[in-house]
């Protein structure tokens, strides 16, 4: 009888470790996301960038318990908030590919302008060259 016990209490064990382990996953998902909007630098930084960013995207003017708060993103941060709502997880998936989305636009416009630093400069250096060559030639 006793057996059968310890064997029903270890499947509890391990149901309930199981469920836990789920709901973690939603919130290390939330804590990616907003390590997404935030974007890199340090803990404070992109807890605060994805904070202003989530808050100017979905102020919720009218729902106090929605609006966005830093305290949210900590908890899922640092893994104290058990739960993440299918709200908050769909407002997080837009902000992160906004997010992703600005970056590359970013990216593609500094690769565009340091295409056209590098076509002025050999410009540049042609001309300098040219003038240089007409210069030898009226001496």
């Amino acid at each position: 009888m006793q057996i059968k016990l310890a064997n029903a209490n270890e499947n509890i064990e391990q149901e309930q470790k199981a469920k836990r382990k789920e709901a973690m996953s939603d919130v290390a998902l939330a804590r990616s996301l907003v390590r997404d909007i935030g974007g890199p630098g340090r803990v404070n930084e992109v807890l605060y960038a994805a904070y202003r960013r989530l808050r100017k995207m979905f102020p919720h003017e009218h729902d106090d318990l929605s609006q966005w708060t830093e305290t949210r993103l900590r908890g899922w941060w640092y893994g104290t908030s058990k739960h993440v709502y299918h709200w908050q997880m769909v407002e997080l998936f837009q902000a992160a590919a906004k997010a992703k989305e600005e970056r590359e636009l970013i990216a593609a416009a500094r690769r565009e302008h340091a295409e056209f630093i590098k076509k002025t400069s050999n410009l540049a250096a042609l001309l300098e060259r040219s003038d240089a060559a007409q210069m030898g030639h009226q001496a």
